[in-house]
This record gives C-alpha cells, sequence and structure tokens, in this order.
C-alpha cells in the first residue's frame, strides 16, 4: 500500500522540478554568461533535491502510483510561466492541464 508519505515526497519533487526549470529559464536569459549566472546553479541543485525526494519516494510506495504524481509539474510550470513570465497559455494548454490532473487523478483513484 502506497503510503502518505510518498504521496508528500512525488509533490515535494513536482515543486522542486517546476522550481527548477524556473529558475533555468531565468538563467537561460543570462546565457551566455555561465559561471557567475546563479539561477542555473539554482535549478542544478533544485533538480538534485527533487531526485533525492523522489528516491525517498520509491522507497515509500510503489513507482507506478508514486511516479505519475511528479508529473504535476507539468500543471505548476504552466501556472509558474503565466505568473512570472506572463507568458500566453492557450486555451489548447489549458486543456492539457487539465487532463494530466485527470489522469493523476484517475490513477490515485485507481489504486483504491
Amino acid at each position: 500500500m502506497t503510503k502518505l508519505k510518498a504521496i508528500g515526497l512525488a509533490i515535494l519533487c513536482a515543486i522542486f522540478i517546476s522550481t527548477a526549470q524556473i529558475f533555468q529559464k531565468l538563467g537561460a536569459q543570462r546565457l551566455p554568461e555561465i559561471l557567475t549566472n546563479w539561477p542555473i546553479f539554482v535549478g542544478i541543485l533544485l533538480y538534485i533535491i527533487a531526485w533525492l525526494a523522489l528516491i525517498a519516494a520509491f522507497k515509500e510506495g510503489e513507482v507506478t502510483f508514486v511516479f505519475p504524481i511528479v508529473a504535476i509539474s507539468y500543471i505548476l510550470v504552466t501556472i509558474y510561466a503565466l505568473l512570472i513570465f506572463n507568458e500566453p497559455i492557450s486555451s489548447l494548454r489549458w486543456a492539457g492541464v487539465v487532463l494530466i490532473f485527470a489522469g493523476v487523478t484517475m490513477i490515485g483513484a485507481g489504486k483504491k
């Protein structure tokens, strides 16, 4: 049985992944600067933390249940892109976000 701890760790992983992607985007805007491009390094650090959280989640729960929760990062990145970068989000993308949320929810419900 997948534990609540595994779900929490997978959600934490998704948060760190999506935040890392935002920092990578911020760092990309500062290229070709590399050695003093702190957003790139923050993004890498957040990816490492996300990886460790995912490993801990796998230890606590079933991979077929835990890993799809990480797809929440797609939803978070879309929201971050809208709020932080004012990127336009089309109706088709919002439909994709809804489908991802529905898929993660169905996988969770399918566990019962």
